[in-house]
C-alpha cells in the first residue's frame, strides 16, 4: 500500500493566486463586508454556507441549556441531574416527531436540536409555571405548529388547544400535527380561522387560561393586532407576548430588497413601529419599554419579562395577567 500523501500546492498560494490581490488592497475599506479581509479571516458575515447559523444555533443551546440548570425551577422538584444538556433536554426529550420536515440540526449533549423546537423550549421555560396551571391554551399564528406541538408533548394538563392563523397556513399546521400527534393529542387542537376568531365556543366557563402570540403581530396591521389584544382582554387570563420590539431598515443587515413596497409594508405592520438600531443596546432598551406598553390588553398588568436568546436579540418575551 502506497502511504505516501500526495503532494498539493499551499493553501494561501492558492488563496492569493485566485482570491486576493494584495498589490491592489484598499486599506480603506479592506475590512467593510465581502472585501480581502473576509478571506483573511475566513469571517465573511454574509458568508453563503451555514456554519454561522449552525454556531449560533450551538451557542444558544448552550446559553439556554444553562439558564435552565442554573435555575431552581422546574428542575429541583424533578430530581433531574444537573449536567449538560439535561436543562432543554428537560424539554426536548418529551417532544415526539420533531425532525419532520428535516430542519437542520446541531447535537448539544445528546440532544438533537433545531432552531424550531430550540425556540418552542424558550417559550415553554419562560411560561412553565403557567402552563402547568392551564387547561386551555390560544395561539394567535402558530405557523406550521412547533409549539403547540411542544406544549402538547410536554404538559398532559392541556385540554384545549385553540389555533387562529390564515386558511392557507392552517393547512399546513393540520397535515404538520396530523403527523406528529396521536389522535387523541390531535383531537384536543382546534383549527379557527382568523377571519372567526369571534365564533370559539366553549370559552363560558372561565375562558382561555393564556393567549399566546410569537413572531407575528408586527407582521399584521395595526387595527387587526388591537382586535386581538381587544378579545384577550375579555377572554384570557394570560397573555404572553414574543415579538419584535422595532423595525430596522433592511440594509442595517445588507439585506438587498428589490422592491421597495416590501419595505414599505414590513415597516409599516405592527404596533412598535420605530426603526432603530438593532445592535445599539441604548436604542434597544428604550424599545422594549415602548413594546412592554403597546402590547398590554386592556386590563392587564405586566407579570414577567425577558430577554431572548434563541431568537433575533431585538425580540422580547412578555408574560401579561389580568388585573
Amino acid at each position: 500500500m502506497n502511504s505516501k500523501i500526495k503532494k498539493s500546492k499551499n493553501l494561501w498560494e492558492l488563496v492569493l493566486a485566485d482570491s486576493i490581490d494584495l498589490k491592489n488592497l484598499n486599506i480603506k475599506s479592506f475590512r467593510q463586508v465581502g472585501e480581502d479581509n473576509s478571506r483573511f479571516g475566513s469571517w465573511d458575515p454574509i458568508d453563503p454556507s451555514s456554519r454561522y447559523f449552525k454556531s449560533l444555533l450551538y451557542s444558544n443551546s448552550e446559553i439556554l441549556d444553562r439558564k435552565i440548570l442554573q435555575n431552581k425551577f422546574p428542575l429541583d422538584s424533578q430530581s433531574i441531574d444537573k449536567k449538560n444538556g439535561n436543562g432543554i433536554g428537560y424539554y426536548l426529550k418529551n417532544i415526539r416527531n420533531q425532525n419532520l420536515g428535516n430542519p437542520p440540526t446541531v447535537n448539544y449533549f445528546d440532544n438533537e436540536v433545531s432552531i424550531d423546537y430550540l425556540l418552542s423550549t424558550e417559550e415553554m421555560y419562560f411560561l412553565d409555571e403557567i402552563l402547568k396551571e392551564s387547561k386551555i391554551v390560544l395561539e394567535i399564528g402558530a405557523g406550521f405548529g412547533r409549539l403547540a406541538h411542544s406544549i402538547i408533548h410536554n404538559f398532559k394538563n392541556i385540554e384545549r388547544y385553540i389555533i387562529v392563523d390564515l386558511e392557507p397556513v392552517l393547512e399546513l399546521s393540520k397535515l404538520y400535527l396530523a403527523k406528529v400527534l396521536n389522535t387523541k393529542e390531535f383531537l384536543k387542537i382546534d383549527f379557527i380561522s382568523s377571519n372567526d376568531i369571534t365564533s370559539i365556543q366553549g370559552l363560558e366557563d372561565g375562558g382561555i387560561d393564556i393567549s399566546i402570540n410569537v413572531d407575528s403581530f408586527q407582521e399584521m396591521e395595526e387595527p387587526i393586532v388591537l382586535n386581538y389584544l381587544d378579545f384577550i382582554s375579555k377572554n384570557s387570563t394570560y397573555f404572553y407576548s414574543k415579538n419584535a420590539i422595532c423595525k430596522y431598515h433592511p440594509d442595517l443587515v445588507d439585506i438587498q430588497l428589490k422592491n421597495q413596497n416590501h419595505i414599505d409594508s414590513a415597516l409599516n405592520m405592527g404596533l412598535c413601529k420605530d426603526i432603530i438600531n438593532i445592535f445599539d443596546s441604548n436604542a434597544i432598551q428604550k424599545a422594549r419599554l415602548i413594546y412592554l406598553s403597546k402590547y398590554c390588553p386592556s386590563s392587564f398588568k405586566i407579570s414577567k419579562k425577558d430577554s431572548c436568546f434563541g431568537q433575533y436579540l431585538y425580540y422580547y418575551s412578555a408574560l401579561y395577567k389580568h388585573k
